[in-house]
């Protein structure tokens, strides 16, 4: 599977090359996890002075919140989306890292867990 990968920018002079586009591609039959990893191997993030810069990985719904701090990323949800249902174009899974600068990552990771794209 092809991913297309955005992140945000961090400052004003990270802004020369943005969207900051990466590609990668992972099996057709991967898990988040693995969806996940391959996108910060491709585009590994931008860090901060003082160390505690969030993101949170997006495609049409929240993916995972990694923090700068933390050793891992951690997912949404206990029970993450089938990749099928994510924002997909011509086979290609398109994913976005949203920049939260110094936001505790605890608290963006509660406030993602809750939000409700639709309506149920």
């Amino acid at each position: 599977m092809k991913l297309y990968i955005t992140r945000d920018s961090v400052a004003a002079g990270d802004d020369f090359d943005a969207p900051h586009v990466r590609n990668a591609t992972v099996a057709q039959d991967a898990d988040i996890t693995q969806i996940v990893s391959a996108c910060l191997a491709a585009s590994p993030l931008p860090s901060i002075a003082g160390g505690d810069a969030t993101w949170a990985l997006s495609s049409g719904v929240p993916l995972a919140v990694i923090a700068q701090q933390w050793p891992a990323p951690k997912l949404i949800s206990q029970f993450p989306p089938d990749p099928k249902h994510l924002d997909s174009i011509d086979g290609t899974l398109r994913l976005h890292f949203t920049y939260f600068e110094q936001q505790p990552p605890d608290d963006v990771y509660s406030v993602l867990e809750c939000l409700r794209l639709h309506a149920e």
